[in-house]
């Protein structure tokens, strides 16, 4: 492979959304570990490798199996894929094969996870079930994307998997209190996978994606967008009021959900069918989406070493 194929297949595993499951992981940790849970950095690092290897793995395998449908959308900072393959076919079955071994070290990282920390199996079927989502999120016969299941989907997977494996990899086990911040993080990756699907409406359409926004259109994303950041935040103002989290206090993270709240009633307000003058906002909720996925996450770490 020479140099620029290498700087085009480095391109189509888009690293830089490795943050966007990197955050929910480390949030599920810290939590755990501001609970009560004790860990060592080795363990973060060896669960985060797992996951962030299944996550690796869905960023080829999306571009590759989408490569035909991404013809049909313009690439945006959002959303449209990486838009290598369209340019560059000869790396596809790279691209497949990038996919298959990034699934194969995924679950073998796991299985030395719960190995050598003799840890339930319970981690090494999470590590699985991320990488199965994400493979058939765009492979067929499944194709989740395509079968109107791409939001169930990313919402599992921003929402449960990727938190959930955190807060595994800290406490040993998931929990109520886990499965009570999963519901916020669940509606936050609804607002995150509309925001994405919104430029994508036309393209998607000609490609065949089922997604909602092509079902039901830009003005209904909106609606839900505001619908999920609204009970995002009021799930966080309750945790805050009746001190669910105990002994943690969850008032800066109510506070902190109003930022993508502000952003997903703003484009609730200036809501509209087109695709030009709906980016800005759909941008501006992805914004605001990793701007409190990142603020909880340094919450949660002063938290932690002021503990």
């Amino acid at each position: 492979m020479d140099t620029r194929a290498l700087r085009e297949f480095i391109r189509l595993g888009r690293f830089h959304f490795l943050l966007s499951g990197f955050l929910p992981f480390t949030a599920g940790a810290l939590l755990a570990f501001l609970l009560g849970a004790r860990f060592t950095p080795a363990q973060f690092l060896i669960g985060y490798a797992a996951m962030a290897a299944a996550h690796l793995s869905v960023n080829y395998s999306n571009d590759y199996f989408d490569a035909d449908a991404d013809r049909f959308v313009e690439t945006t900072p959002i959303s449209g894929g990486s838009g290598v393959l369209a340019a560059n076919p000869g790396l596809k079955p790279t691209a497949f094969w990038a996919a298959v071994a990034l699934m194969a070290i995924s679950v073998l990282i796991g299985y030395l996870f719960v190995t050598v920390y003799n840890y339930p199996v319970v981690f090494l079927v999470f590590g699985i079930a991320g990488n199965l989502l994400g493979w058939f999120y765009t492979a067929p016969p499944l194709a989740f994307a395509y079968h109107n299941l791409g939001e169930v989907t990313n919402m599992i997977t921003f929402g449960l998997l990727m938190p959930g494996a955190g807060y595994f990899v800290a406490a040993g086990t998931l929990d109520a209190a886990f499965f009570a911040f999963a519901i916020p993080l669940c509606l936050y990756g609804l607002v995150f996978i509309m925001s994405v699907e919104t430029p994508d409406m036309e393209g998607d359409i000609a490609g065949g994606k089922r997604t909602l926004i092509v079902r039901k259109g830009r003005i209904f994303g909106f609606w839900l967008i505001g619908l999920a950041a609204t009970l995002a935040a009021a799930s966080l103002l309750l945790f805050a009021l009746t001190g669910f989290f105990a002994p943690v206090n969850f008032w800066p993270v109510a506070l902190i959900s109003l930022i993508p709240l502000g952003f997903a009633l703003r484009g609730f307000k200036h809501r509209s069918p087109e695709r030009a003058s709906t980016l800005p906002y759909a941008t501006a909720n992805i914004m605001g989406y990793f701007a409190f996925q990142t603020l909880v996450v340094l919450y949660f770490a002063v938290a932690a070493v002021t503990a």
